[in-house]
């Protein structure tokens, strides 16, 4: 179990903070607006407010204690930047903020930020390859540059076995899991034949999957 705070009960902070909760973390709560905290108190271990902007009431509320802390704040962007400088004084090992922009994120990177989210842009980009591309199921970011896919085999693969299509080295991906009306299987061997209508868990850098799925 670990200890999280989250910074901004704004839509995106609240269902972080419940989530988190509901998985059997420590989720500690702050937000300036005493109604928005006592709407979360009921769901989240600990709900405080405070002005996460000033260092002294951080340390006063032992946030230093936390192995994750959230930046939720994305608008306010220079509450965003001085609540994030404040985590990176107080020496929180792992630092995770909200963009509002490219200019945004590319600053709280500068800080030191463990990862910046942009929610709105990714699901809209997410959305945009998922109506683009007809075979691709879901998308799951590891990363910026990794991501695992869910996709329906291209008919070019049917009958074939991964190593006739030398799908790593000609594609760059792993097929992680190959499922079909009567079959599923695990950690494929590359002697493994991909059956018609399959389909496809694959890992892979995003440029790779997306030629992937251009084919």
């Amino acid at each position: 179990m670990k200890q999280f705070a989250v910074i901004g009960l704004g839509r995106f902070g609240v269902s972080l903070a419940k989530e988190l909760y509901a998985l059997g973390h420590d989720v500690f709560a702050i937000d300036l607006n005493e109604e928005r905290i006592q709407h979360i108190a009921p769901h989240v271990t600990s709900a405080v407010q405070a002005d996460a902007c000033d260092l002294a009431a951080l340390k006063t509320l032992g946030i230093s204690n936390v192995d994750i802390l959230f930046v939720t704040l994305a608008r306010d962007i220079s509450a965003s930047l001085l609540i994030t400088l404040n985590a990176v004084e107080l020496g929180i090992p792992e630092i995770y903020a909200k963009a509002y922009s490219d200019a945004h994120a590319k600053i709280l990177r500068k800080l030191g930020v463990t990862k910046v989210y942009m929610p709105e842009i990714e699901m809209g980009q997410r959305i945009a390859r998922e109506l683009s591309h007809a075979d691709l199921l879901e998308l799951i970011e590891l990363d910026p540059e990794n991501e695992i896919a869910e996709m329906r085999s291209p008919m070019q693969w049917e009958n074939k076995t991964i190593d006739q299509l030398s799908v790593r080295r000609k594609y760059g991906i792993t097929i992680l899991l190959i499922r079909s009306a009567e079959h599923l299987t695990v950690s494929p061997t590359p002697q493994q034949i991909i059956y018609p209508d399959s389909k496809l868990l694959v890992l892979g850098k995003k440029e790779q999957i997306q030629k992937l799925q251009e084919q």
